[in-house]
């Protein structure tokens, strides 16, 4: 009895003891928990050919040719075509066959469907050697069997034949609206055999139009364009106009960009009104039917200027003379390709009846220009990092409406952070970024146009706004005319803020569910004056990856004096240990500044919890237990002892 009394007493001091030592743990920054990498400075970095590229200098590179020219029969809506293609190999090893892109036949269409027909693909030099192609059973890839096999740094050429036809539904491209109206619009995107892109990752990047974000992950090429209509139509088309020339009925117009683009695209319409301005060397022009006048004159030219000036200077230099804006038949609000964005007579009917706000076409205006800078001059494999392209375009756009209109929120009808918050709790779903779209194509809209965005955002937060700019400029002179990822992102602000990001892109872009804060333990020492809590993360067993984030905390007295009000690092299950003069009443976590957690409603601002313990009141009630039992063991012996001697 008394080995087994000394026993418990013991245990329990010691087990006491290790829980104070656990509380009294030190909080560490997320750096420490992963170590500093401390990457070159800014000076050194190589921006690739960021120089060279932006002054229109590509002496000495090795981009793809191709030289179309098309024909628009506005009668039956299709468009038949000549591609000839000088295609260079970049890579490591030699190609025998090639395959293209035929997005068209996947698009929608509500009774003529989309196709290009293959007339025939030939070699260029003479004598021409007519080539085999296999088209998938889809009907949206082709290959191209070459005459010889294309070594490493080599080039090979040939010529496709074919003819288009525009579907008349309201996808990329179509041909919609009505004479009578004079909203007739005819529009070619993405609707020529398109080379597809080669990558470490994937080989062969052969995947099919699809409904859900944007399908297309290309190369730069250089590009001639030659675009034949109807004499009394105009046309908007990729790149400067070189010169024209009419046989009386048709016209033909050569465009050129000048330097590579991703692709090219044409839209032509007997109706259009044309507004152009000079914003530096660049002919910014607008494209519109007369009915849309009122929204579009001056405003879409204003926008444009607006957000090529602050994305010049914010990111780097966009190359090109020319960039249109150009309104078309679609069912969403705006697409983006190289020197020529769309904007749909849809978004316009959504604001003129209320079902947008009106600010809503500024924010389809200064989006689209924005995919200037993401997915066309840093291009984007659009399929497995979707959410790269949209967003940062998504965070461009609400930067210009902090620049312009002072409010990073000022786009937002239903603001990012609240439907982030509360997403899990409304819809179930895990939702982590950093995934394919093919996995996850009920939630692109999600990812990529509002938790993507509102992530970027968080990172400018924790890094502060200078060091997070001057990462994505770096990102976007790293990859100027090549093809971005987010490891390159990565590493571009890694450079930038002198230490490794890890503790902020892991578990933000690849853990399926936000941190849910709770407190488990709070106990206020008087002796010691210092509270100590403990925070636990309940979605950590759900993440692969533990969060880190920085976070307002804030303690009050009985008569709500501020005790404490300062910012914590919580990671992942953290014990905090706070010095303070005065008993603590209340411990709060501030939920405002883009701190993301996970919740079940909104305007929800803090994490609150009265449960403090005081440390003597503990200690006294140990100590009078201790000797509660110590009398019971004592009188128990007593007891013992004397029936014994009797």
């Amino acid at each position: 009895m008394k080995r087994f009394f000394v026993f418990s007493l013991v245990l329990l001091m010691v087990s006491s003891g290790f829980y104070i030592i656990h509380l009294d743990a030190p909080i560490t920054s997320p750096q420490k928990d992963l170590g500093i990498d401390i990457q070159p400075s800014l000076s050194q970095v190589n921006l690739g050919d960021y120089n060279q590229f932006s002054e229109g200098d590509f002496t000495g590179t090795s981009f793809s040719y191709m030289n179309m020219s098309v024909t628009l029969d506005d009668t039956h809506s299709t468009v038949a075509g000549n591609l000839t293609i000088e295609f260079h190999n970049n890579e490591s090893i030699a190609f025998s066959s090639i395959p293209f892109h035929l997005y068209t036949s996947g698009m929608d269409f509500d009774s003529r469907q989309g196709s290009i027909e293959i007339i025939n693909v030939t070699t260029v030099d003479a004598p021409v050697v007519v080539l085999t192609y296999n088209i998938g059973s889809s009907g949206e890839i082709m290959w191209v069997n070459l005459p010889a096999a294309v070594e490493p740094d080599s080039t090979t050429s040939f010529q496709i034949s074919f003819k288009t036809t525009l579907p008349d539904g309201l996808d990329r491209a179509n041909s919609q609206g009505s004479d009578i109206s004079q909203s007739r619009m005819f529009t070619f995107a993405s609707c020529y055999p398109m080379l597809c892109v080669y990558d470490e990752y994937d080989g062969w990047n052969t995947e099919g139009y699809v409904s859900y974000g944007d399908p297309f992950y290309l190369d730069m090429a250089f590009y001639d364009f030659w675009v034949e209509v109807p004499s009394d139509m105009v046309v908007a088309a990729t790149g400067q106009l070189i010169d024209s020339f009419s046989d009386g009925a048709n016209t033909t117009y050569h465009f050129s960009p000048g330097l590579p683009v991703r692709e090219v695209t044409f839209s032509a319409s007997r109706y259009y009104v044309v507004e152009s301005m000079m914003v530096g060397s660049i002919n910014v022009s607008s494209f519109y039917i007369p009915s849309s006048q009122p929204e579009w004159e001056d405003d879409v030219l204003n926008w444009t200027n607006e957000t090529l000036l602050l994305l010049n200077t914010t990111y780097g230099i966009y190359p090109y003379l020319t960039l249109n804006v150009v309104e078309q038949f679609a069912f969403y609000g705006g697409m983006e390709y190289p020197c020529q964005v769309y904007i749909t007579n849809n978004m316009l009917q959504l604001v003129r009846t209320g079902a947008r706000p009106s600010y809503y076409f500024e924010l389809v205006v200064v989006h689209e220009v924005a995919h200037q800078w993401w997915s066309q001059l840093v291009g984007v494999d659009s399929i497995d990092w979707g959410f790269l392209d949209e967003g940062m375009a998504c965070w461009t756009h609400n930067y210009f409406g902090e620049y312009y209109h002072l409010d990073w929120e000022y786009f937002q009808y239903d603001r990012y952070l609240d439907t982030v918050r509360t997403f899990y709790e409304e819809n179930g779903i895990d939702a982590a970024i950093n995934q394919s779209n093919n996995v996850i194509p009920e939630l692109v809209t999600y990812i990529e146009y509002v938790k993507t965005p509102l992530i970027l955002e968080k990172l400018r937060v924790e890094i502060g706004h200078e060091k997070f700019i001057e990462g994505l400029s770096l990102f976007f002179k790293q990859n100027y005319f090549l093809i971005g990822t987010l490891a390159g992102l990565q590493d571009a602000l890694e450079v930038v803020c002198g230490e490794s990001l890890e503790w902020f892109f892991l578990p933000w872009f690849d853990n399926p569910r936000l941190p849910d804060y709770s407190f488990t333990s709070a106990v206020y020492d008087k002796e010691e004056g210092s509270l100590s809590v403990t925070v636990v993360d309940e979605n950590e067993a759900n993440n692969p990856h533990s969060y880190s984030q920085k976070v307002p905390i804030r303690v009050l007295s009985y008569t709500d004096e501020v005790l404490i009000n300062t910012v914590v690092w919580i990671n992942g299950t953290t014990v905090l240990t706070l010095e303070v003069v005065g008993e603590p009443y209340e411990v709060s976590l501030l939920y405002d500044n883009y701190i993301l957690v996970e919740l079940s409603a909104q305007n929800i601002h803090s994490l609150s919890t009265r449960d403090i313990r005081v440390a003597g009141e503990f200690t006294l009630i140990l100590i009078l237990g201790t000797l509660a039992v110590i009398m019971v063991v004592i009188i128990v012996f007593a007891i013992c002892i004397r029936r014994k001697g009797s």
